[in-house]
């Protein structure tokens, strides 16, 4: 079976150990739903989705975090309890969504797909923040708590007040708040390595992130990252060994990049939709089928797999963003592995069983 890099889940419950028990994994909310993805697609190129936590049992805030916290604290009027979704608090995501960069939903209640039915699987709990002299709502973060975890979910703030740093205040007071609860681990989401927009979550303080190889948390440590992470190592094994399968061209001839590798976003029900970024076609079997070599950065290895083309017009619809690249080297059919057929540890290795099974074919 293949590590599942791409994945959603619907639960009709969810505990506090459940929700600890996702968030450990590299889980995280969406919605109503909770999923996990180790690839992203931006600009028309793959980026690694590297999840981090913070360790509020070993958690000190530093000098700049606390100078921020008394300023704003004389500024301010704050409150944490559950979370309350009303017209007040939509009209402030509405000022906000409005001068985001970025793609938001219409609301609150549709960005929670939570409606104040008591439908909800999720404890979620916010953390607001007030003008001390007009009393006015000038910020607000929706969080969930687990048992000893907490993820953060959405902050928003008014954008005339973004010399504030609301929008990071709310997650160093839901930090404080946690921890003043026993809480063990506050997860902000996934950095994503070449990509600054979610840099600001490493300034929380001494970050872990969730190592694929190992499916253990270690210290955040970008060199490492760079050479390892999931869609680093594919890359430069898979140029590597397409180097090797096409001399004659320049570096990376035949790397194609698959922007459909998160269908099982948009399609939960079937669990064999490929799920990588990068690969190397070998030949087609068939109209419909098709040969191809990946590199599982979880297992780091080699894997020849054996896949057909999906017709389904309601996923293609819903994927149509991700395949208008005009690129050559974009592969825009959505795939469904049917079968494994080889495996091999290193380029030599997989180059070899590669070899053998031409010359097989060909006697």
């Amino acid at each position: 079976m293949l590590f599942p890099y791409v994945d959603k889940e619907t639960p009709f419950v969810l505990s506090p150990e459940s929700l600890d028990w996702y968030l450990s994994r590299g889980w995280y909310r969406m919605g109503g739903h909770i999923f996990t993805t180790h690839f992203l697609f931006f600009n028309d190129s793959p980026y690694s989705a590297v999840w981090i936590r913070q360790d509020l049992t070993v958690h000190t805030f530093s000098r700049s975090q606390r100078k921020l916290m008394r300023k704003n604290a004389k500024l301010f009027e704050i409150a944490t309890g559950p979370r309350v979704i009303d017209e007040e608090r939509e009209e402030l995501y509405l000022r906000y969504a409005d001068n985001f960069d970025g793609r938001l939903s219409p609301t609150i209640a549709e960005s929670l797909e939570d409606f104040g039915d008591s439908t909800s699987i999720f404890n979620t709990w916010e953390t607001t923040i007030r003008d001390k002299v007009s009393g006015k709502l000038v910020g607000i973060s929706y969080f969930d708590l687990g048992d000893d975890s907490a993820a953060s979910i959405l902050g928003i703030y008014d954008p005339l007040l973004s010399s504030f740093s609301l929008g990071y205040y709310t997650m160093l007071l839901e930090m404080d708040f946690c921890r003043s609860r026993g809480v063990d681990y506050y997860y902000p989401g996934y950095v994503v390595p070449g990509y600054k927009r979610f840099d600001y979550k490493l300034r929380l303080g001494f970050n872990e992130y969730y190592d694929l190889r190992s499916e253990s948390w270690l210290p955040y440590n970008r060199e490492e990252i760079d050479v390892y992470g999931p869609v680093e190592s594919q890359q430069r094994k898979l140029k590597d060994l397409a180097s090797l399968l096409h001399p004659e061209g320049p570096a990376g001839t035949g790397l194609y990049i698959y922007p459909l590798f998160e269908a099982k976003l948009y399609d939960p029900s079937t669990d064999n939709y490929l799920a990588y970024p990068y690969f190397v076609p070998l030949g087609r079997d068939s109209e419909n089928t098709l040969v191809l070599v990946t590199y599982d950065p979880s297992e780091e290895v080699f894997l020849v797999l054996h896949c057909s083309l999906v017709r389904n017009a309601m996923l293609s619809f819903k994927l149509s963003h991700l395949n208008e690249s005009t690129e050559s080297n974009y592969f825009t059919d959505l795939l469904q592995v049917e079968k494994l057929l080889l495996r091999g540890k290193s380029i030599e290795a997989i180059y070899g069983l590669l070899l053998q099974a031409s010359q097989k074919a060909n006697s």
